[in-house]
């Protein structure tokens, strides 16, 4: 393997955990990685194939114990955001274009990362984001023909017929969710009613419109209902003798080749490592660079830090999506939202884990679809719905959730707000400042409004007549682009996919080289997480940080790349020229511009 300088990367073990200082620190090691999430877990499994390759995995947060039913259930994954002993609970600074409300910037504090506490969604997206990436970073080894052969590589679609340019036999397991009952049915119908096409799988080798629908559903063997990397990538359930995970309160700082960084002098462990990885997410990576003294020289300067390396890149381009939810009562039982009923939950759990069946084992987001809006650029859908078959107040605690209902996640997936994650203090303890600048691109008004329409037509074609009961989100007090757009400031949240604040390229600006995910002019030092996306994907997050872990692994190891794959070119399914009803008012055709969209059920890890 081929690594670099050696740096002394120094983390701080907490009271209870286990101190790193004995028998690593002594010998040190060959590759320490900081970060035990999906890309931190899939480099040390690809790189430890070398037995006499030493490898240490530093992660801040717990173990993902197998009995710890609020990771382990799929329908559980509303209790670890925002534990404290799950979530790093990040909080923005107040959002101009929300308000100045501060936001909740969800961060997986576990064994597994963000895989452990998030929707369980995998999307690879749609392929020209990764045209543009090859662009942005000036490198074509990152166009979507070269990346789609590393997402075959991992995927290990249960039941997926061949033919469908998806992976069989990865790791990493995928499961086509069940997608069925009354309220789903209705919406596949609804889509068709729409005139958009219903697909089992929206993203194949001839098919390029949008993005593959996956999700994360229960396990085929009990008791681990849902599947992370941290386990998938393990081999069999232990970690390979040279792959050792530590616990650690915190990685503060990085000691690399231009200076000395002052660390803290008690309590501190120092490991030293020929190479060393910070895969800690688009968060944590730009904070532990800029706290040791890689960043903005006159922004490390201000806090008294000693600038060993002045990259101006590091923290800016923070993307992320921003999310809201329409929703409606229900009049038929045919939801779940009576699993909210404390005395069911009991039998949810037996399920899960005796019999592998039942709503726990189900992430409820099993279908949605992609959309281009009037102001998409080329063939990339920018919009993006999911369907839920029940009504969570977690958008608009004004309105009451009814106790049968169903609602739509409506994402805008492409925007040219752009933010920064900066550091506010020397202070390890203290989180960054982390500004997303939401709605601040002029095309964003007519995205949402463009987006919010196009999910309310949908949920009042006539197949769901039998079940709507009206909407309560965002309600029939908001009609006009205004109130939209009043809303949406009102009630956004963030779509757990923050990146681009180390990004990968060759300009000014640029924060890793793309040919060797080395941070420039420093060696020994890599950067291999969502922080290195040159820009924010049309789809979650998950798919294509795993695919760039398993693509740097390769390029560490100094492997031939896998061939890349060049399928034809999309075929876009035009939407619907004719009347339709938002709510409840009639609109011509040309009152929503025409886009496309494909319909799919969606799949999750198993």
């Amino acid at each position: 393997m081929r690594t670099g300088a050696g740096e002394d990367v120094r983390p701080c073990a907490g009271e209870g955990e286990e101190d790193v200082r004995g028998e690593v620190s002594a010998t040190g090691c060959d590759v320490l990685i900081v970060g035990g999430g999906p890309a931190g877990c899939i480099l040390a499994n690809r790189l430890s194939a070398d037995p006499s390759v030493r490898v240490l995995v530093l992660e801040a947060g717990g173990p993902d114990h197998w009995w710890d039913l609020r990771i382990q259930l799929p329908l559980a994954m509303g209790f670890p955001v925002g534990h404290r002993s799950f979530d790093w609970r990040y909080e923005s600074e107040p959002e101009p274009g929300l308000g100045s409300r501060k936001l909740h910037h969800p961060r997986g504090k576990v064994l597994g990362g963000s895989s452990s506490i998030n929707g369980m969604l995998y999307e690879r997206g749609h392929r020209a984001s990764y045209d543009r990436w090859a662009d942005e970073a000036e490198s074509p080894e990152w166009d979507y023909a070269h990346c789609e052969p590393y997402f075959r590589r991992l995927e290990g679609c249960v039941g997926e017929p061949r033919g469908t340019g998806r992976g069989r036999s990865g790791p990493q397991a995928l499961q086509r969710g069940p997608a069925d009952g009354p309220i789903f049915d209705a919406f596949f119908e609804a889509a068709q009613q729409a005139g958009y096409k219903v697909v089992p799988d929206a993203t194949t080798t001839r098919r390029r419109a949008s993005p593959r629908w996956i999700r994360r559903c229960g396990a085929a063997s009990v008791p681990r209902p849902r599947s992370r990397t941290c386990t998938r990538w393990r081999t069999g359930r232990t970690w390979r003798s040279a792959a050792t995970p530590r616990s650690a309160r915190s990685c503060s700082r990085a000691r690399v080749r231009g200076g000395p960084v002052p660390g803290q002098e008690r309590g501190d462990a120092h490991v030293r490592a020929s190479e060393t990885i910070l895969s800690a997410g688009a968060i944590a990576t730009p904070q532990i660079l800029q706290l040791s003294g890689v960043g903005d020289g006159e922004h490390l300067r201000g806090l008294g830090i000693p600038v060993v390396h002045h990259l101006p890149g590091v923290g800016e381009r923070l993307q992320e999506h921003l999310a809201v939810h329409i929703q409606h009562r229900c009049i038929q039982p045919v939801s779940m939202s009576d699993i909210r009923n404390k005395a069911k939950w009991p039998g949810v759990v037996l399920d899960a884990l005796v019999f592998g069946k039942g709503p726990g084992t189900r992430n409820p987001m099993q279908a949605g679809g992609f959309v281009r809006s009037d102001v998409a650029e080329g063939s990339e859908p920018d919009l993006m719905y999911l369907l839920a078959p029940l009504a969570m107040n977690s958008s608009d605690e004004s309105v009451e959730v009814s106790a049968h209902g169903y609602q739509m996640h409506v994402g805008v997936m492409r925007s040219e707000s752009r933010g920064s994650v900066k550091i506010a203090s020397p202070v390890p303890a203290v989180h960054p400042k982390i500004v997303a600048n939401f709605l601040s691109d002029p095309k964003d008004r007519d995205r949402w409004i463009n987006a919010v329409e196009r999910g309310r037509h949908l949920l009042g074609q006539p197949a769901f007549r039998h079940l709507d009961g009206g909407e309560t989100l965002p309600g029939p007090g908001v009609r006009t682009g205004e109130e939209i757009m009043a809303w949406v400031r009102r009630t956004g949240r963030v779509g757990y996919h923050p990146s681009c604040t180390a990004a990968m390229g060759r300009g000014e600006m640029a924060v890793v080289d793309p040919d060797t995910m080395r941070v420039h002019g420093l060696d020994g030092l890599r950067v291999v997480d969502a922080s290195v996306m040159p820009s924010l994907t049309n789809a979650n997050t998950l798919a294509p940080t795993m695919m760039i872990a398993e693509k740097s692994a390769d390029i560490m190891l100094g492997n031939a790349p896998l061939p890349p794959n060049r399928p034809e070119r999309p075929r876009l399914v035009p939407a619907p020229e004719k009347p339709v009803v938002v709510s409840d008012v009639q609109r011509p055709a040309s009152a929503l511009p025409s886009g496309a969209a494909l319909f799919a059920e969606t799949k999750q890890t198993t």
